[in-house]
Parts: structure tokens; sequence; C-alpha cells
């Protein structure tokens, strides 16, 4: 009987976590796991278009990382729905090219178009939609409820003490699925999920900027907690990297 060969982008990872007791902070606080699956309700976004805002070296020039939102103003669906649409959703309608394969764009490019990266908006102040963790479905544009609650101050502490990510109106937890990517590239597929979850994270920093908001990327976190809060199982399914996003203190 012969062992499985040790994945070293999976090692790696493991690796480079970052531990509860490393932050002095219990472990028994972490959530239940959920259901896999289970979606207490959904949400359909509004739909968007391209529409005309700052030319894209504007955006570049003005791109910061804001870490000052104001917690009394919620965020609009409205552009919560066009931060999603143009960061990681579809670009363009599904259409058939032939009875075998489906062809669509995606707003970031994917290595053989695998699209390992999974989007988990946890909506702290964002108006009509109640606080909580979901996930996004980029195929009807919807959010689905994973688990409700207010996790504004947990997630300012399992984020290294950050107190920020407590005032933004959401956070977009950016998670690899290893087993997407890794049958075609095998070890270095690890380095294009890392990769394809940076062009989502400076697509909503561009989109942020020229919409007037404040955004900010945190790769800071303790993976475990995340993994847990999300649902994911913390081996082949991981909590990579976030970014804040909300309305700016005046």
């Amino acid at each position: 009987m012969t062992s499985k060969a040790i994945d070293v982008g999976e090692l790696f990872h493991e690796n480079t976590k970052v531990a509860p007791y490393q932050l002095n902070l219990d472990d028994t606080a972490l959530l239940d796991p959920l259901e896999p699956g289970v979606v207490q309700a959904r949400f359909r976004l509004p739909k968007v278009g391209p529409a005309k805002s700052l030319g894209l070296e504007e955006a570049i020039s003005g791109r910061v990382s804001a870490r000052e939102f104001n917690p009394r103003t919620p965020l609009s669906q409205a552009l919560l729905s066009r931060l999603l649409s143009f960061s990681c959703g579809y670009t363009t309608p599904l259409y058939f090219e032939n009875r075998y394969s489906v062809v669509h764009r995606r707003a970031q490019p994917s290595a053989g178009g695998k699209y390992p990266i999974e989007t988990y908006p946890i909506i702290l102040n964002v108006a009509g939609l109640p606080p909580g963790v979901y996930h996004y479905d980029m195929n009807d544009h919807s959010l689905g409820l994973l688990r409700s609650g207010m996790f504004g101050q947990t997630l300012a502490n399992w984020t290294l003490f950050q107190p920020y990510m407590a005032e933004a109106g959401v956070l977009l937890v950016m998670a690899g699925f290893f087993d997407r990517i890794r049958p075609r590239y095998g070890e270095r597929g690890y380095r294009y999920m890392l990769l394809e979850s940076g062009h989502i994270a400076q697509n909503l920093y561009l989109l942020s900027t020229a919409y007037g908001l404040g955004a900010v990327a945190n790769g800071g976190f303790v993976d475990t907690a995340i993994n847990r809060l999300l649902g994911l199982n913390d081996a082949t399914q991981v909590a990579l990297y976030i970014v804040a996003v909300g309305v700016l203190k005046s």
C-alpha cells in the first residue's frame, strides 16, 4: 500500500497558518462547524451593467488602503452588487459554443479557467441585508446566507486585533479550493490560486476607489477561526485573503 504523496503547496499553507495560541486567544471560542450545502436564505442582488466612473489610471493613482470607515453609514446593496459583479463575477452572459462547452468571461483571470476561488461576503453593515456570513453565487448573482449574526468584533480579534475591520460595511473573504486546480497543475496550482485571489483583491481596490469607498486588504488572520466561520474544511478549502470595504469616515 503506497502512501499519499505530500502536496508541497498544502504543506506550505499549513506551516504558515496563524494559530489561536500565538495571539493568546482561546480556541474554545471557535464557532461550531456549518453543515455543508445548507443555505438559510437567498438574496438576489440588483442587476448591474458597466457604468462610467473614474478612468483606470485615475483609480490606480487614487488607490490607498483605508482604515477609517464610518460604521454609522451602511454600504448600499447597489454598490455591493457592483463590487462583486466586477471583481469576481461574470462580465458576459453565458452561451454555448458547442454542445460540449459553456463559454463565459469572468472579471478575474484564472489559470486554465479552473476558478478555484470562492468569495464569501461577511455582511456587517449593508442596507437591507441581515448581518452574517454569505456565499456569493455568480451564476444567478445572489448571496446565500450561511450563518446569521454580527461578527464584527469577533473578526477584529481574529484578524490580529485590527479594530477597523469591525467598522467596514462588508468583509470579502477569498477562499481557495485546492481540488479544483490541483488535478491539472499539481503543486504549482497553489501558486496560481494565490495569484487569482490577488487579481480579485486588486479589482476590489480599484472599484472601491472608483465608487468613493474605502478598502483595505488583510492577509493576517487566525486561519482555523475564519475557515470555521465560513464552513470550510480547513484542509483543502481555506481562506486566503480578506478585503474590507466600507463608507469612508468624513
